[in-house]
């Protein structure tokens, strides 16, 4: 009977199968049992290993390059400073990046310096970030990630490289602060003595980021470094207003550069043109009488800070200054402060309405800026660091007490208002032992050794917390 080709071919199937099931079976008793056979099987697994970690070296070798010729690329570059100019050039380099991806994956790469440079000049960053996620290529975001990351790194780095100055004699010192809810140690920055200090030695003097008096002493001091001012002859009176005054014109030249010309109510003058003001609405003067009122003084000091913001990048951008990596400003401090977390509420709402209405027609961006996180933010550093700074001992004041925390160094003393510091804020707390004491000149503060310090020792100084020591409110670094 002959044998149908279907049937050879299942034999023949079959046949193989079988032999390929021996010779497995073969192989793998040669692998349990040839010495010489599992020698060669973990001298190929090791170089299979040593190939994927070189092709991953080799990978991350080439993103760092890239990376770096990145970076390198953008410090070279003149940016832009007028509005009109910027969003020029941003579409321009969002056009070239879009151009390469376009081409395909060779493209990627030379793609991540165009839209970086354009991330550069975007005035929302982070806005950006999320708009790149949808419409960037994976490779290419990723890739922004990374470069971000690192130079966010490199910048820390050299802050605290930088700061505090040395001649100052203090560092920043990284000191443990116990364990977070998942058991990791935590660390706190906090002053150290970079030298050996001797008892009463003078270690440094410093002036506020930004201070404020209580409102119901407008006029009778300083607006901007809060002296007294003893008599009329010698008050310098804004030009456009009276809801403020300075003791020298010095003092008042400073602060209308930094501040005074996005918040001063014109109420004295007719030659204002903001738009609240021409429709018949002062906000500047309501702002002002409403803090009054409620005798609050940290929305004043948010819009301060704001404001000189402001008057920085304008600044920068009147002498051409090229931004750096070693270049901070107000905002580089103040986002490293720890601070309070605030919960919103009526009374915060509305202080950000107020804000956002007196420097809305005069700041761009500033209303999409200020967000209610970004101010609860801002409040919390304010409620956490800033220091009260008492009245002269030759000056009678008489304010009401402030519901607004501040750092209370003398129980004793009357305050005129409170000032943030940017090295000061860095102060060890204790009440027991402390090794500095801390005097004010108006807004200008000094610390002094009242005991020998050893070189690495922390700097403590007596000043009240708005949490207890033992207090589990949350605490943001």
């Amino acid at each position: 009977m002959a044998i149908q080709p279907k049937t050879v071919a299942m034999v023949t199937a079959g046949v193989a199968v079988t032999a390929g099931l021996a010779y497995m079976l073969y192989f793998d008793y040669k692998r349990r049992n040839d010495p010489t056979l599992k020698k060669k099987l973990r001298k190929e697994k090791k170089k299979v290993k040593q190939e994927m970690k070189k092709a991953q070296e080799k990978a991350k070798t080439n993103a760092l390059e890239i990376i770096e010729n990145v970076l390198k690329a953008a410090e070279k570059e003149t940016f832009p400073s007028s509005p009109e100019s910027k969003e020029k050039y941003f579409m321009e380099q969002v056009a070239a990046g879009e151009a390469l991806c376009n081409k395909g994956e060779a493209f990627y790469n030379d793609a991540v310096l165009p839209f970086y440079l354009a991330l550069k000049v975007y005035p929302a960053p982070m806005e950006l970030i999320l708009i790149y996620q949808k419409t960037v290529p994976e490779p290419v975001f990723q890739m922004l990630i990374n470069i971000m990351a690192l130079e966010q790194q490199r910048r820390q780095n050299i802050f605290y490289e930088t700061f505090p100055p040395k001649e100052t004699h203090v560092k920043l010192g990284e000191l443990p602060a116990g364990k977070n809810e998942e058991g990791t140690p935590v660390i706190r920055r906090s002053l150290i003595a970079d030298k050996d200090i001797e008892k009463d030695e003078k270690i440094y003097s410093e002036r506020p980021l930004v201070s404020a008096l209580y409102p119901e002493l407008e006029g009778s001091h300083c607006n901007f470094c809060l002296k007294s001012i003893d008599n009329d002859e010698s008050k310098v009176p804004c030009p456009h207003c009276d809801l403020v005054a300075f003791c020298s014109e010095s003092c008042r030249d400073t602060a209308e550069e930094e501040y005074h010309k996005y918040l001063c109510s014109h109420n004295t003058s007719t030659d204002t043109k903001a738009v609240d003001e021409a429709d018949d609405e002062n906000t500047a003067l309501e702002f002002a009488q409403t803090s009054k009122t409620n005798n609050t003084k940290y929305p004043y000091m948010i819009a301060r800070f704001l404001s000189s913001m402001v008057a920085e990048e304008l600044k920068k951008q009147k002498t051409e200054e090229k931004a750096s990596e070693t270049t901070f400003g107000a905002w580089d401090h103040v986002d490293r402060f720890r601070y309070l977390e605030t919960s919103p509420s009526a009374q915060s709402e509305a202080e950000i309405t107020m804000l956002k209405k007196v420097l809305g027609t005069k700041v761009q961006g500033i209303s999409e800026f200020l967000s209610d996180e970004i101010y609860l933010m801002l409040k919390g550093k304010l409620l956490y660091n800033a220091y009260g700074i008492p009245a002269s001992t030759t000056t009678t004041v008489d304010v009401r007490d402030s519901e607004e925390h501040s750092r209370v160094t003398d129980s004793e003393a009357k305050h005129i208002g409170a000032g943030l510091y940017k090295i000061s804020t860095y102060l060890g707390q204790s009440q027991d032992s402390p090794n500095v004491k801390l005097s004010f000149d108006n807004d200008e503060i000094t610390v002094t050794a009242t005991k020998a310090i050893k070189k690495g020792d922390e700097l403590l100084a007596a000043y009240t917390l708005p949490v207890g020591k033992k207090s589990t409110a949350e605490e943001k670094n």
